[in-house]
């Protein structure tokens, strides 16, 4: 199974040893998702008491009369009935996951300049604009790659995308595209939001899907095509189709609007809050000590992201 994705596993040592070596939200991700299903198959819970079919549940005006606020994290963590299906789903999950937080999520955290940099006199010398591009960004606080709080934003991202979306704009779908399909779980949606923004950031990383070997950039549309076939080309797959949708908004806003407007200016960070809580439980400094003083512009790290 490691290989279907090309996604590789970690050494022996038991499945416990497996677990605690995944990435941090990996790990939150996997541990909860099979608690969750568990709990529902097992009937320890109703299924119909985790899902989420509107709003009314969420705020207390559904026919409990109670608030639910946790049916907008449980639809995201139960992957269906024990079967081939749930056990191809969180496979899948806890790979594409696992790959992309190891490999480094894309990087949103906001960056500042070090305003004090020696500038050079361009007047007499014709490079000194670009010398001094190039010294900025030797002393300007880069991060190469993202880190946990730049994952659990992508995360926190594509569920609301996912749910404002699928009340929004899924019914103003034509119906020979829904089929009349009403998904009420969203894991597979979540699932297909990382698979894609991780072949966005990686188009040209090869994978192996059973035995087919494509670059990464064809992964999502591959099992879209595959999903397709395998329903007989009765109905689009809108589960994948959606986060996928989710997923280049997501893309969009974080690397293609930076480059675009230039200057530094992004529409879309992670909050500091959340990096300096990831930090806190990682047993790192907290980013906030590091910006004082510093009223330099802001910055988003997009090197290497967008691909050829």
């Amino acid at each position: 199974m490691e290989n279907l994705v090309g996604a590789g596993g970690r050494g022996g040592g038991g499945p416990e040893q497996w677990f605690r070596a995944l990435p941090a939200c990996t790990k939150i991700w996997l541990g909860s998702t099979l608690v969750a299903t568990a709990l529902a198959n097992l009937e320890f819970v109703k299924w119909h008491d985790l899902d989420f079919s509107g709003w009314e549940d969420v705020v207390g005006r559904g026919s409990s009369g109670r608030i639910e606020a946790w049916r907008l994290l449980t639809c995201f963590l139960y992957a269906g009935k024990f079967g081939f299906n749930a056990i191809i789903g969180i496979h899948l999950m806890t790979q594409m996951s696992g790959r992309y937080e190891t490999m480094g999520p894309i990087c949103t955290r906001r960056m500042h300049i070090n305003p004090r940099v020696p500038t050079a006199n361009t007047d007499a010398d014709p490079a000194g604009e670009q010398q001094t591009h190039a010294q900025r960004r030797n002393v300007s606080t880069y991060y190469p790659r993202g880190e946990t709080s730049d994952y659990a934003f992508a995360l926190l991202f594509g569920t609301t995308g996912i749910l404002i979306s699928q009340m929004v704009l899924l019914p103003k779908l034509p119906t020979f595209i829904t089929q009349n399909q009403s998904h009420r779980f969203f894991h597979r949606h979540l699932t297909f939001f990382v698979v894609y923004i991780w072949s966005k950031q990686h188009p040209r990383h090869r994978v192996n899907l059973f035995g087919i070997s494509l670059n990464a950039a064809h992964l999502p549309f591959a099992y879209l095509l595959m999903a397709y076939v395998l329903n007989n080309g009765e109905r689009v797959p809108v589960d994948i189709l959606h986060g996928m949708f989710v997923g280049h908004i997501y893309f969009y806003l974080a690397c293609v609007v930076p480059q675009v407007l230039g200057g530094g200016r992004v529409v879309l960070s992670t909050p500091i809050a959340l990096v300096d809580l990831c930090n806190w439980l990682e047993n790192r400094g907290a980013l906030g000590d590091d910006r004082r003083g510093n009223d330099g512009p802001i910055l988003v790290d997009v090197d290497g992201v967008i691909g050829g």
